[in-house]
């Protein structure tokens, strides 16, 4: 599968997921305002999130597929993980609102419903599968951005059980509980943002990328194949979506022409993206002085 079909094919899992994700809230949305349950209402909510995710996330998708310009010479692979960020901060405003509305509709009487407690189990059945499906094929496109969705898709199974729960129980005359299970929901939505801000945070701000395989150590030991270069002294690393970039300085031999330093390079960059997972290398030469007062 090319880039172009991999990316045809992640767009078609993001409308599926929010078709069904607006399907999903207009389902909540109508038990909970049949039962005047703060906690479904608020798994409406919720749902409501997945929907304005999924139409980020497929702008996210449709610019991130563009090619290196002259704006962006890296490429646009990092707005997969805006869209991630995005969703984080989406999710923490949520979180909080749902606090406020919890808190102001705390003792609200809730109503019992057969045909609402039918469609919010059907709700999570729907859900789940779901999650499951989008899951497979995050891991079958190699997509992050669809992994952590599949993430907040199970996440809304595990919060629609609570409300499931919280619901019965209001309805059964302990409607303290629907503001508690309501504010379970908020700590949930909450713990979900903390993880993909996690989860994006590290490449927007360009940290290492924490690979063990590009360290010092292990990089130096592929050197043993090229007898001009003595060592890999410095290693710097950051991710571009899905790719590795990395930016080594190489200890060579001082008796090299530059002609032969730069085509050193070139074979010890072509050799290492042979090995590791590496989308760019930039390679920086210094003379081993060592070697040249020897």
């Amino acid at each position: 599968m090319n880039k172009t079909e991999r990316f045809s094919a992640i767009k078609r899992v993001l409308i599926i997921e929010g078709c069904v994700n607006l399907l999903m809230t207009l389902t909540k949305l109508s038990v909970g305002i049949i039962t005047h349950s703060s906690v479904i209402l608020a798994d409406a909510l919720h749902s409501l999130t997945d929907l304005f995710n999924n139409v980020i996330a497929f702008v996210a998708i449709r610019i991130s597929q563009k090619p290196p310009d002259h704006s962006h010479p890296y490429g646009h692979q990092k707005f997969e993980y805006l869209a991630i960020f995005l969703l984080a901060v989406l999710l923490s405003v949520v979180s909080l609102e749902l606090v406020i509305y919890a808190i102001e509709h705390h003792g609200n009487p809730v109503e019992q419903n057969i045909t609402g407690l039918v469609l919010l189990i059907l709700a999570i059945a729907v859900n789940f599968l779901l999650s499951r499906w989008q899951m497979g094929k995050a891991k079958f496109l190699r997509s992050e951005l669809l992994a952590a969705d599949a993430k907040h898709t199970l996440s809304d199974v595990l919060t629609s059980v609570a409300v499931l729960v919280g619901w019965q129980l209001a309805a059964s005359g302990w409607y303290w509980l629907d503001t508690v299970f309501c504010l379970g929901v908020a700590l949930l939505v909450a713990h979900l943002a903390w993880e993909l801000f996690n989860q994006a945070l590290p490449v927007l701000v360009d940290a290492n990328a924490n690979d063990k395989s590009l360290s010092v150590e292990t990089l130096s030991r592929y050197t043993s194949d090229f007898n001009d270069i003595a060592r890999v002294a410095e290693v710097r690393s950051r991710r571009m979506g899905e790719h590795i970039n990395a930016d080594l300085t190489l200890i060579v031999s001082p008796h090299l022409t530059v002609t032969q330093a730069h085509k050193l390079a070139h074979e010890f960059e072509d050799y290492l993206k042979k090995h590791i997972e590496l989308n760019d290398v930039v390679i920086h030469i210094e003379p081993d002085e060592l070697s040249d007062r020897s």
